[in-house]
């Protein structure tokens, strides 16, 4: 049975542009620019400190924290259970994007470590990341998911029943669960597969509207559901641009797009798009 999900969306946007909530992030060197610019546009305040020497103490003042391990350097990887260890005991929403876990076995013992030390409150990834957070089978082509989706809601319930946290695969449609409900976000472009790091860059959203999702009195699932679905409408409209004629001009689009969604736009557009399986 499948019925719609009536989100808080439009509020978590609005809470967002009156009150930006100020993100932690350490995330990869490929994809860095167009986190900060993406959670700038939306209305966010990204910071991007990952030194070990400052990722504890930083964590202390900030709304969020996004850990994301594409490019692991030796630094993050001892800066990230620093800044975490603090997140937890502030009880601040963590979103951890476990990139390629499921291709490199060290990587997946990384993520492993993080989850186990607790905190983490919402894990963000593709289908096969997810999967294989789930143990099961999942094809992949380094960071890229070449799933088509069969077994992933089942995937998301179990990892985020597991973890005790919110779960969001992202891809053509994303997939979202709480460990009890699940829900599907239908919309977005065949353009962000053009484009590097468009997963990540949903990680940073997810963070901040996970922030104004629990100070308007949502849950950390509403705020994945807000986030997945600003991004998807923003992807819509700038494919439609004049201005848009291919990968890298999208690119510019989707970020300008972005900052010009509204709340009531966006409320429209999840009562549309969200669907609770």
């Amino acid at each position: 049975m499948q019925e719609k999900y009536n989100t808080k969306a439009g509020l978590i946007l609005d809470r967002i542009r009156k009150e930006p909530p100020l993100v932690q992030i350490i995330t990869n060197y490929v994809t860095i620019n167009d986190v900060a610019n993406a959670l700038l546009c939306l209305g966010g305040s990204p910071a991007m400190v990952e030194a070990e020497a400052e990722a504890a103490s930083f964590a202390k003042i900030v709304s969020a924290l996004y850990l994301n391990v594409g490019t692991l350097t030796a630094e993050q990887s001892r800066a990230m259970p620093l800044a975490l260890a603090v997140a937890r005991e502030r009880g601040i929403p963590v979103v951890l994007d476990p990139v390629a876990c499921g291709a490199f076995p060290e990587k997946m013992a990384y993520v492993r470590t993080l989850l186990a030390a607790g905190g983490i409150s919402i894990i963000k990834g593709n289908a096969a990341e997810i999967m294989s957070l789930a143990g099961m089978d999942a094809r992949s082509r380094g960071v890229d998911s070449l799933e088509s989706g069969s077994n992933l809601a089942q995937a998301c319930l179990s990892v985020a029943q597991a973890n005790q946290a919110v779960v969001m695969a992202t891809g053509v449609t994303d997939t979202v669960s709480d460990g009890k409900d699940v829900w599907t976000i239908a919309g977005g472009d065949a353009l962000l597969g053009r484009v590097s790091g468009t997963g990540c860059t949903l990680g940073g959203l997810v963070a901040a509207a996970a922030v104004a999702a629990r100070a308007v009195g949502g849950t950390d699932a509403d705020g994945c559901l807000a986030a997945g679905c600003a991004f998807g409408l923003a992807a819509e409209r700038a494919a439609l641009l004049p201005q848009t004629v291919g990968p890298m001009s999208f690119r510019t689009a989707l970020l300008d797009s972005l900052s010009t969604v509204h709340p009531e736009d966006l409320a429209a557009c999840a009562e549309k798009s969200v669907t609770r399986l």
